[in-house]
């Protein structure tokens, strides 16, 4: 039971502040009603493109194998960080016409116009300060309209009357808006109104597009890359979205194919270079032969021979790998070497690949970073000392493989020199014609690897497939996804019954206000008389004398007291009050009603008191003061009491009168009484200090304007304590819920 009676007193401010809850909700969601009405929409579509996976997608079929032959596993991080980069937006972007941004101005907010525009804008700006700017157009009728820059005060008054379809002129370079013909026959659209234009630079609508592009990985496993973009307009939102998905299949099979045709140049060269040595090759073999007429070389020299020559092709493949050294070394200290599309040498070193490839992809990097970031800011120059350090690396790493190389080929020669030895007992006709049949073999071979290359390389660059694909095409949303109204009504609502309930508790907590029975045994150990309700006072009063007598406190003509610690809080009400119910158990009771502060000189009381006595309701006379300037109480509580059963003194403010104190130190009973939601807990800890310091007896404490919903005493809260609540229907009883829980 205590713990639901303490329930009940915790939750009572929350019932009595329900109307300030209320309305503290109502009013957050009519706020919220205003955000989503002066929001503009915001449309968002979803496009999705499946790469190519190497290891198990479709290119690794045998017919389709090597027409990726010259490209790298697919990392997705990295596709999804080209397929937002500036180069791929401006290709996608060049399939638009993005440049210019129309809005029409309305009285809560602007709304985009993308292919619903009825004007036209065209302009031939070329200076910095007219472009990534807002003009504004006020079409005044049918034929004739106004332009300024928004950025200064919109002055419609001054501004020069154009004629729709004639240029104006914006710092010396032209505008021109026109009636949208084609749309205005085919729509009926309102011309006449006030509108917005942006127009853009091409950096600057690259820019805003990154701004609202996102594209990700669905999963670091899964080659899917998911493009996002976020704008005002449906249309445009699809538009863009579509165009930057084919943009990005179109670059990827124009980068593989380029990469392919460079390759071809390339071994064409080197073949038709092979091709020559070979005929050169193959002309001194049959002349050898024919000349010293041999058919077959000995059988002894076969094996040393096929090891000389596997040296001999050692050697040439170092020869060309020194070769490819040089190149990349050319490569890295040529100057500008990212413009190429691909690395157009053939070293095969897969790391020194991969480090050049990374190279270039940091570059790609920092012209991304520049958009957002200074050359100066911390990210770019972080960005440029890892390039600079990949720079050095790979510099050092050209530099160790050339002495590699250099040492491996010295290693080989010597080999060579000591194997060519090994015939020097041979006959010579046969030693040379071993030689010439090796270079011949030699040849031949470099050859016919160089012919297979071309053939592959020729096939990927005329095959114009891509095997990256679009799964998901992006479509028109039909809903904006913002502002989301249901969240934001929701989040609003929430706000509104936190914000009310904070500050119910909150003005209970800091106002202090003695509010229950509980306040008051919390902070006093004197005893407790009980609580006078609201709006149920007569039953209390009567309680209350009943309880007295229960006490014999009304034995032996008692003098007692009505005090408290300020004004205002029911004294005289509750002395008159209570009188009449002592009055009521048919003692004879006297009632006297300080109404000012008194002066104590020590005269009698008869010179001081100007008395005026009537007999009330129930037997009580009320004696009602006025000040003079003595006071002798004792002589007047023993004349009083030899003629009445019981005295109540209704005494000034103890807190702020002295003078009440001598009735209290005279009284057999004193009621020092506490106002509900009045009397700040400061003072509840008063009457006991009164009663240590003056030595006062016999002190009680009464809760005046109690909770309606409370027992007599004050210990129980809940309506069924209050009989009147008691109603058959179920409208009445919430009525009477109401009046009890929150008028009271």
């Amino acid at each position: 039971m205590n713990g639901l009676q303490g329930l009940k007193r915790q939750l009572l401010p929350l019932i009595k502040g329900l109307p300030i809850i209320i309305g503290c909700t109502i009013l957050a969601l009519v706020i919220a009603k205003k955000i989503i009405r002066y929001t503009p929409n915001s449309y968002q579509t979803v496009a999705r493109i499946k790469l190519d996976d190497q290891k198990y997608g479709f290119s690794n079929t045998q017919l389709y194998k090597d027409l990726d032959l010259f490209s790298t596993t697919n990392k997705i991080q990295s596709e999804a960080e080209i397929l937002q980069s500036p180069l791929l937006i401006g290709q996608g972007l060049a399939r638009l016409d993005f440049d210019i941004s129309i809005y029409r101005v309305g009285n809560v907010k602007n709304s985009l116009l993308y292919k619903n525009s009825p004007i036209i804008v065209k302009h031939q700006l070329t200076e910095i300060k007219n472009l990534d700017r807002t003009y504004w157009i006020n079409i005044i009728d049918s034929s004739h309209y106004q332009l300024g820059k928004l950025d200064k005060k919109i002055d419609t008054t001054n501004s020069e009357i154009i004629p729709l379809g004639k240029p104006t002129l914006i710092d010396g370079e032209p505008i021109t808006v026109s009636k949208n013909d084609s749309l205005l026959d085919e729509k009926d659209l309102h011309l006449i109104g006030f509108y917005e234009c942006i127009i853009f630079s091409k950096d600057g609508l690259i820019a805003d597009v990154t701004e609202k592009l996102n594209v990700t990985a669905v999963d670091k496993e899964i080659a899917v890359l998911r493009v996002v973009y976020k704008d005002q307009n449906a249309e445009k939102v699809a538009d863009l979205a579509n165009a930057l998905c084919h943009a990005y299949i179109e670059d990827y099979v124009a980068t593989k194919t380029g990469a392919a045709s460079q390759t071809v140049k390339f071994l064409e060269l080197k073949i038709a270079e092979v091709s020559k040595e070979l005929e050169r090759a193959e002309v001194k073999l049959e002349q050898y032969k024919s000349v010293n007429g041999i058919v077959n070389t000995r059988q002894e020299t076969e094996t040393g021979l096929r090891k000389q020559s596997s040296l001999e092709m050692q050697l040439i493949s170092l020869e060309m790998n020194e070769q490819t050294i040089l190149e990349l070394e050319q490569y890295m200290t040529g100057g500008d070497y990212f413009s190429e599309t691909a690395i157009n040498f053939g070293f095969g070193d897969l790391l020194m690949t991969e480090l050049v490839k990374t190279l270039k992809y940091h570059q790609d990097e920092r012209q991304d970073m520049i958009f957002k970031y200074t050359s100066e800011s911390n990210q770019v120059r972080a960005l440029d000392n890892k390039i600079i350090e990949l720079k050095n690396y790979i510099r050092e790493a050209i530099k160790r493989n050339k002495k590699e190389i250099i040492t491996k080929r010295k290693s080989i020669e010597k080999t060579v020199e000591i194997n060519s030895k090994q015939f020097d007992g041979l006959s010579t006709r046969e030693k040379e014609m071993r030689v010439l049949e090796r270079d011949f073999t030699m040849k031949e071979q470099v050859y016919m690897f160089l012919a297979q290359k071309k053939i592959e390389a020729s096939i990927a660059a005329s095959a114009l497939l891509s095997f990256h694909r679009i799964i998901q095409p992006a479509t028109t949303p039909k809903k904006p996804v913002s502002p989301n109204k249901t969240l934001i009504i929701f989040v609003s609502g929430l706000l509104g019954l936190i914000i009310g309930t904070t500050y119910v508790y909150l003005r209970k907590a800091t106002l202090s206000k003695v509010v229950s029975r509980e306040d008051l045994e919390k902070h006093s150990d004197l005893p407790i008389l009980g609580v006078v309700r609201k709006k149920n006072s007569g039953k209390d009063f009567s309680t209350l004398a009943k309880a007295l007598k229960f006490k014999d406190e009304l034995e032996n003509n008692p003098l007692l007291t009505v005090s408290s610690a300020i004004n205002g809080e029911g004294r005289s009400y509750v002395s008159t009050h209570l009188a009449q119910s002592i009055a009521e158990l048919g003692y004879s009771v006297c009632s006297i009603a300080i109404k000012e502060e008194l002066n104590n000189s020590g005269e009698t009381i008869t010179d001081f008191l100007a008395t005026s006595c009537e007999i009330q309701a129930g037997g009580v006379y009320d004696l009602i003061s006025t000040p003079s300037e003595t006071l002798n109480a004792p002589q007047l509580m023993t004349d009083l009491k030899s003629q009445f059963n019981v005295i109540v003194v209704d005494t000034p403010a103890a807190a702020l009168s002295i003078e009440g104190v001598e009735f209290m130190k005279l009284a057999d009973l004193n009621v020092f009484l506490f106002r509900a939601n009045y009397t700040s807990t400061d003072f509840l800890e008063y009457p006991e200090l009164l009663a240590e310091e003056y030595q006062i007896k016999n002190m009680y404490l009464l809760l005046n304007s109690a909770h309606m919903a409370s027992s007599f005493n004050g210990r129980f809260v809940g309506t069924r304590y209050n009989t009147e609540l008691k109603q058959e229907r179920f409208i009445s009883k919430v009525w009477n819920y109401i009046t009890a829980y929150i008028r009271s």
